[in-house]
């Protein structure tokens, strides 16, 4: 799978811009400010129908305007598709080779997406709903049945809580209904426990051996944790049960794989407290190398890697071991303020857009 042309309408700072005859290797470069990362954004935009650097799609349009407008052309075994993303005051709109699809669902994910950035920090430093959130676009890129399952989930654990409410003011209120809610979140967390569990085995299958490309006397581990871990459908309606009259009283549901997280682990320690901030860079970055793989060799799909900045973060001599070491069927897109950043050998195998010069091309 690669992108062969992206066109931006309205689109950040960009009224207007096409990039066309795009390569295995891209590197983008351009001033701080000029746009770099919004093409990224672009790309990542367009597979998963959702902004890396906000909440907020509203931000993506640029300034005065209305809409905006992301096309970009897929080829997969010689065959063109078009895709359109459109955002307007009315919402959002999606077509494939010019046909209008009704649901997201009909066509988010036509291609995957893998992201570094240096926003990408918060994964280690933040909060676990991030982790969690993290995860859930993982897995709906290459499982549309997870997808499912997670919305399915959500309103369980709407449901629940609000006749949890209910109870807290009438506590005579028949509890069966409760039965039957923790039984359906049982069933179906426990489904999305064993999807999650399973994916994170095999990015650590791979991550050692990625992380230690650069730090050959380190190791690093990514720690999933559950309350459904291990347990099978029985053990988790009587945990359920067992914290039903805690969450009564708060009128929330506790107990579940809406708590999940994970930890990456720096020599068997939480690496946001036992490890410098450059460490942490090179652990996103070997993870998120782990994961293209994953997608590479056990789910048979080809994404388009994102790296953001990556030259300002690694040496000359890591930059090669990052490429060389890469799928030759992976197409990337790389930004950098300063072609000087950038490995002669690297150069020469690679397109580059110069934003400088309003998006010419140049070998």
């Amino acid at each position: 799978m690669h992108i062969r042309r992206i066109e931006l309408t309205n689109f950040r700072n960009y009224e207007k811009i096409k990039l066309e005859n795009l390569d295995n290797i891209n590197i983008i470069i351009g001033n701080n400010g000029i746009g770099k990362t919004s093409i990224l954004e672009s790309i990542y935009v367009a597979s998963t129908c959702r902004t890396f650097k906000s909440n907020d799609e509203g931000v993506l349009v640029n300034n005065n305007k209305d809409f905006f407008k992301v096309k970009v052309d897929i080829e997969n075994n010689g065959k063109i598709k078009k895709l359109d993303y459109i955002l307007t005051d009315n919402g959002k709109k999606t077509k494939i080779n010019n046909i209008l699809k009704k649901r997201i669902s009909d066509y988010i994910f036509q291609y995957k997406v893998i992201l570094f950035s240096p926003d990408e920090m918060k994964l280690i430093k933040e909060s676990p709903n991030v982790r969690r959130n993290y995860l859930n676009v993982s897995l709906s890129q290459i499982n549309k049945s997870y997808m499912k399952l997670l919305k399915d989930y959500n309103v369980l654990i709407k449901n629940k809580n609000e006749y949890l409410k209910r109870m807290y003011v009438n506590s005579n209120m028949d509890s069966r209904y409760l039965d039957i809610i923790d039984e359906k979140i049982a069933e179906i967390g426990s489904e999305i426990c064993k999807i999650r569990s399973e994916y994170i085995s095999k990015i650590n299958k791979y991550l050692r051996k990625n992380f230690q490309k650069f730090r050959r006397n380190d190791n690093v581990y990514v720690k999933y944790s559950s309350q459904f871990l291990d347990k099978d459908k029985k053990e988790i309606v009587s945990l359920l049960k067992k914290n039903r009259d805690s969450e009564m009283n708060l009128s929330l549901t506790r107990t579940g794989i809406h708590r999940d997280d994970f930890l990456f682990l720096f020599n068997g320690n939480n690496a946001r407290d036992y490890s410098s901030e450059g460490i942490q860079k090179l652990i996103l970055l070997c993870f998120k190398l782990s994961e293209l793989e994953v997608l590479s060799h056990d789910y048979y799909e080809e994404p388009i890697l994102l790296l953001d900045d990556l030259f300002s973060e690694l040496d000359i001599d890591n930059q090669n071991n990052v490429l060389n070491n890469l799928n030759k069927n992976v197409q990337v897109f790389i930004t950098t303020t300063d072609i000087n950043n950038v490995k002669k050998s690297i150069i020469k195998k690679a397109k580059i857009i110069d934003l400088n010069g309003g998006g010419k091309y140049e070998r």
